[in-house]
């Protein structure tokens, strides 16, 4: 079994926190810019999420903000400077740090702030976006919670004035993660779902999928508790799923968590028209996401997001019953996921097809579903903006 170390991203976020610690106390004493706001995504290294697609929004709609986005990365700082422009900075200097300081707003994707330490919301609007909806518990609510974890987060609660949560669904979940009141959740669009209709514009050149293709992605979840089987049918065919790729004039893509890439068999990867889409093909799956015909997944939330383009979905949750015992679900499972779930190869192949050739196939599952996870569905960046225009004002 491979296994991912479940302690490496808080040892990080602890890291953060502690570096970040006497700047939350000289922040009582500086003044802040209201028209400035700062961006950030993941341990202050990535650029994706939310974070990532409502700074392109400010950047291209508001100019009237002086924006910027937190890459401790020096690399991709810098091919980020190149390529967006000059609005990325790191947290190494004493200058970047009281800049980032003086921001009355802070947005990011992730329960990691710009700058770590706590009471980060004092004087100052923090918002969190997320980065998927909270299909399983998360936060506090998460089971087996270590004293490490649940001291985390019991100290950096007072980092955050707002929680987004695209329905109301999920609304229990976020306040649940740290404990939070109330009003601290709002609902709201996810930013990065912009990118999943062909007339958003990407700031980069974006990987286009083969044209006259039925392109199927396949995204199953990690698991903490065990590797995840791929194709989990006991009359699993290699050949004749590749057959049957080919014959329907199909391509299936393969995206697993990046740490378990490796792990993949030859078996898996010797099947004729399957590709393995890496991290190193492409960074940020919902760059591309709008591109595919179907999905098929388990438990992760990409669902979620793909509900808004109304295309057909597939789910494989094999160890169902062991995944809600150990991990633990936020919603009911079988009611939110509107797609077939077949325990075979033979069936699995029949429910693909039905799903690719008829539209009607699910539809009305596809839409309620939609409409009871994403109440916001359309314009969701320019939503976020409006919304954190309101918020601030309040």
């Amino acid at each position: 079994m491979l296994v991912l170390n479940k302690n490496r991203y808080l040892k990080l976020r602890g890291t953060l926190f502690i570096k970040g610690a006497l700047f939350s106390l000289l922040g009582f004493f500086i003044g802040r810019v209201k028209q400035r706001i700062v961006f950030n995504s993941e341990f202050n290294t990535e650029f994706n999420h939310n974070s990532k697609y409502l700074f392109l929004h400010f950047i291209k709609n508001h100019p009237e903000f002086d924006v910027r986005f937190v890459i401790n990365n020096l690399e991709l700082k810098e091919q980020l400077n190149q390529e967006v422009g000059p609005y990325f900075i790191d947290t190494y200097s004493l200058k970047n740090r009281f800049y980032i300081l003086k921001a009355k707003t802070w947005v990011t994707s992730s329960l990691e702030t710009p700058i770590g330490g706590f009471l980060q919301n004092y004087n100052r609007f923090v918002f969190h976006l997320g980065h998927g909806a909270p299909l399983k518990r998360i936060g506090r609510a998460e089971k087996y919670l270590n004293w490490k974890k649940a001291l985390y987060y019991r100290l950096i609660k007072s980092n955050f004035s707002y929680f987004f949560s695209t329905s109301e669904a999920f609304s229990e979940t976020w306040r649940a993660c740290l404990n939070l009141k109330k009003e601290q959740v709002v609902i709201a669009g996810q930013a990065r779902n912009e990118a999943l209709f062909s007339g958003y514009v990407h700031y980069n050149d974006v990987m286009q999928l083969a044209k006259g293709k039925r392109h199927v992605l396949y995204a199953p979840t990690w698991r903490p508790f065990d590797d995840t089987a791929i194709f989990p049918f006991l009359d699993f065919d290699a050949d004749r799923l590749g057959q049957f790729l080919q014959q329907n004039n199909c391509i299936l893509h393969l995206r697993v968590h990046p740490n378990f890439e490796s792990g993949i068999s030859d078996k898996v990867k010797g099947i004729k028209n399957l590709t393995i889409l890496s991290r190193s093909c492409i960074t940020d799956i919902n760059e591309i996401l709008g591109q595919f015909d179907l999905l098929i997944t388990d438990y992760s939330s990409i669902y979620v997001d793909y509900l808004l383009t109304q295309k057909p979905m597939l789910f494989l949750p094999y160890d169902y019953s062991i995944y809600k015992n150990k991990i633990g679900f936020t919603i009911p499972y079988q009611q939110a996921t509107p797609g077939p779930k077949p325990k075979t190869q033979k069936q699995f192949l029949q429910e693909v097809e039905c799903l690719l050739n008829d539209d009607k196939y699910y539809a009305q599952e596809r839409k309620d579903a939609n409409n009871w996870l994403n109440v916001v569905q359309n314009q969701q960046a320019q939503q976020n903006a409006e919304l954190i225009f309101q918020l601030l004002k309040s």
